[in-house]
């Protein structure tokens, strides 16, 4: 009996059937993975995309597009997608639109390639979306998320809740006809690799002060599990971005592990540390020092509890702030 081990285009098969065939074809590769987008679903150092597996309800009703979300460094969703637009190589593409999710099956959409990507603030992301008869809205923002929804040629909501979408992929398949309206090989710029890099290496970089120091260096109040939010919180000494516009320094050596309320006074100025001593001094030059003085009259001029704790590195540059 002989064994259909293709992935032929429009096919409707179970995960276990495509995991099955796709073994078949590359006995020497690790099996596939549907926990994410993409499979394999987190790859920190390698820039490999085997498959994509794209559902209607989280990723885009639009076949040939993706609005991708939640990236960080363990999925590198974006750095992966780059890497196959600027060498243009092929992966496998399935997808599932919400009637065939309650078969539990996936439609094979075949071998596919990365043909540009948007920042979806972009008048190339708009157009192409408007020459579909969509449009996308930006529904709110915060510091770090925007959250958007993206809406039919009858107005309707696609998305059941809005998304942060981070960037969009146009996809270039066998099946459909070259993507219009917008350019092959456009990238996405540095505002949103700068927003999709910055919040990978911040946790990072905050994981890393928070290990070296487990409570505020000026206090000692420690970061407990029970608190929902974050009483103690890591920020950077040395600001300053690089010519990419990132963070040029986010080493741990750039951190203090910091009391919110005192993070933020630190970070406006209001706030410095004695690189010698190690005493907290607060800048009596601002207009708003009468407001702060009483209620942290306490810390003026006291030496930070956690204090034997900060390396040289960080000393000195608590020192470059003069």
């Amino acid at each position: 009996m002989r064994f259909n081990y293709d992935l032929l285009p429009g096919e409707l098969l179970t995960f276990e059937e495509i995991a099955l065939r796709y073994m078949q074809q590359h006995p020497d590769e690790k099996e596939l993975t549907a926990r994410g987008l993409l499979s394999p679903s987190t790859s920190y150092r390698n820039l490999v995309i085997r498959a994509v597996f794209a559902q209607q309800e989280i990723n885009s009703p639009i076949e040939d597009l993706l609005f991708v979300s939640d990236d960080n460094e363990r999925k590198n969703y974006l750095r992966r997608f780059e890497h196959y637009l600027k060498n243009q190589q092929a992966f496998l593409y399935f997808r599932r639109t919400d009637e065939i999710k309650k078969e539990n099956r996936w439609k094979v959409v075949g071998e596919t390639r990365v043909y540009a990507m948007l920042d979806p603030h972009s008048a190339e992301a708009q157009n192409l979306l408007a020459s579909r008869g969509f449009k996308l809205v930006l529904m709110r923002q915060n510091e770090e998320d925007e959250y958007w929804q993206l809406f039919d040629p009858q107005a309707h909501p696609c998305f059941p809740l809005s998304r942060k979408v981070q960037f969009l992929v146009v996809l270039s398949t066998p099946q459909h006809k070259v993507p219009s309206a917008v350019m092959p090989g456009t990238e996405v710029g540095r505002r949103v690799k700068a927003r999709v890099f910055q919040r990978a290496s911040q946790a990072e970089f905050s994981a890393a002060v928070k290990a070296r120091y487990g409570a505020c260096v000026i206090t000692g109040t420690r970061l407990t599990e029970r608190h929902s939010w974050p009483w103690v919180e890591a920020c950077h000494i040395d600001t300053q971005e690089n010519e990419e516009g990132f963070l040029a320094d986010n080493s741990v050596d750039n951190g203090l592990f910091l009391r919110s309320d005192l993070q933020r006074l630190f970070i406006n100025r209001m706030l410095s540390i004695n690189a010698e001593t190690g005493q907290v001094v607060f800048n009596t030059q601002l207009e708003s020092d009468e407001n702060i003085s009483p209620f942290y009259q306490s810390l003026e001029g006291k030496t930070c509890v956690l204090w034997d704790n900060v390396p040289p590195g960080t000393r000195q540059r608590l020192r470059n702030l003069r």
